[in-house]
């Protein structure tokens, strides 16, 4: 089992490591890790990264990508494929969902999982071609329609119906536990995510990646946001809607370390190829904590 870290090549990220790969190679020698889950923006270019470093690729996402022209979206998709065989990944991540930003607010959805999946297939269908080997193409799990993992039969659907050979799951601990509002402590996060694997155990083989993260959402769940919907429905500036819409995601998924015994269970509930902390630290002293934190309670 190889542990990652999650990290992308926006300017602020690389400036933590003076734009040097080989002070980020140096950090990864030095906290024990095997390599990296990257996260490409566009114009940064692939020549720079060593191709032994990015073991595995965050594909983008785009939140309401259903209402969006598909043919930039698949041109993107393409080019994000060549750029993963390059660099020489392992594995490719994609988050199958689809989600309005009003209706993370309300809860309420006028879209269904089937057909945020049917779409999906069709989408990625038209983007890897089924007679190619390449990187693993991974579906991941959020915890708005789509794939949340808490039915096996949209695991199959993905399986069957789309075409690209080489493909399997990633398991998003935070994303997971996003789908039980109750959750208050590890071991209630623990025996809901060793609920939701037993009655997947007919794709156990195919979780090939886990995304280490905690969430204990009951305290905010239990709040009322219909006043920052209100907030954000006033907002005359798309910044400041930005604004209000990413810190309420940041309340749900802090992508923060656990810090818990319980996350070795987890990890051998899914037996995975990869472990990936993948955390949102605000800059290299926080990224530097994050990890040593999550290796002082994850013994791989």
């Amino acid at each position: 089992m190889e542990k990652l870290f999650h990290f992308t090549t926006s300017t602020r990220c690389l400036q933590w490591f003076n734009n040097d790969w080989t002070e980020i190679e140096d950090f990864l020698q030095k906290h024990n890790l095997n390599g990296i889950e990257l996260g490409l923006f566009p114009d940064y270019p692939i020549k720079h990264i060593p191709k032994h470093v990015a073991t595995g690729i965050h594909l983008s996402f785009y939140p309401e990508w259903l209402e969006f022209d598909k043919e930039p979206m698949i041109a993107s998709y393409k080019l994000q494929y060549q750029k993963a065989k390059q660099l020489g990944a392992k594995y490719m991540v994609f988050h199958v969902s689809h989600v309005r930003p009003v209706d993370t607010f309300t809860w309420k959805f006028d879209y269904t999982d089937e057909v945020v999946v049917d779409a999906t297939i069709d989408l990625l269908n038209c983007i890897f071609p089924q007679d190619e080997d390449g990187p693993m193409l991974l579906f991941e799990n959020l915890w708005w329609p789509g794939l949340t993992f808490l039915d096996k039969n949209i695991c199959r659907k993905l399986l069957d119906k789309v075409k690209y050979k080489n493909k399997g799951f990633v398991l998003d601990i935070s994303h997971l536990i996003l789908m039980n509002k109750s959750i208050d402590s590890d071991d209630k996060a623990y025996n809901f995510i060793k609920k939701v694997m037993s009655n997947l155990e007919t794709f156990k083989s195919y979780f090939k990646v886990i995304h280490i993260n905690k969430t204990l959402p009951k305290h905010y769940m239990k709040q009322n946001h219909m006043y920052k919907l209100e907030s954000y429905n006033l907002a005359k500036d798309e910044s400041i809607k930005k604004k209000i819409l990413l810190s309420h995601i940041k309340k749900m998924d802090p992508h923060l370390p656990f810090d818990s015994p319980f996350i070795n269970d987890i990890v051998n509930l899914v037996d995975p190829k990869f472990c990936v902390y993948e955390t949102s630290p605000k800059d290299i002293y926080e990224l530097n904590y994050f990890v040593k934190t999550q290796n002082s309670f994850f013994s791989s």
